[in-house]
């Protein structure tokens, strides 16, 4: 009988420790979970981040002499491009694609510039800007 009385807590104790184990199984799972998911964030944010810049440079150098091909060359370099429409940045994951409308007039010409970027074949981030040219639509 006495044996028996001994018995009932040790079981108690190892299940116990098995229900201890479990809950920090699982909590270090969602923990892993939760770090790899911020991870993936982050690793987006800066990518965008880096996308933003890159935009906002080719928008401020077009905007001063509205010549899209020079504007884009200097901002993300030269990148062995033959058109505007498809230039590969990032190991070829990032898709910058450029286009130009150009709306003459007897003062000048305003040239507007779409930019967009799109990463695995969908858009992150887009840009439109707007250069004036004057002397009647002729390039300088």
């Amino acid at each position: 009988m006495k044996n028996e009385h001994s018995r009932r807590p040790m079981n108690l104790f190892f299940i116990e420790i098995i229900i201890a184990l479990l809950f920090f199984s699982i909590s270090g799972a969602v923990i892993m979970k939760v770090f790899a998911a911020a991870d993936s964030k982050t690793r987006k944010s800066a990518l965008l981040e880096e996308v933003v810049i890159t935009a906002q440079s080719i928008a401020e150098l077009y905007s001063c002499d509205g010549d899209a091909d020079a504007a884009v060359r200097e901002s993300v370099g030269n990148v062995g491009y033959d058109d505007l429409s498809a230039v590969t940045l990032k190991d070829g994951r990032v898709v910058l694609s450029v286009s130009e409308r150009r709306e003459p007039s007897e003062a000048g010409e305003l040239r507007r510039l779409s930019i967009v970027f799109t990463l695995d074949g969908s858009e992150i981030y887009s840009l439109d800007c707007a250069a004036y040219v004057s002397g009647g639509g002729s390039d300088e």
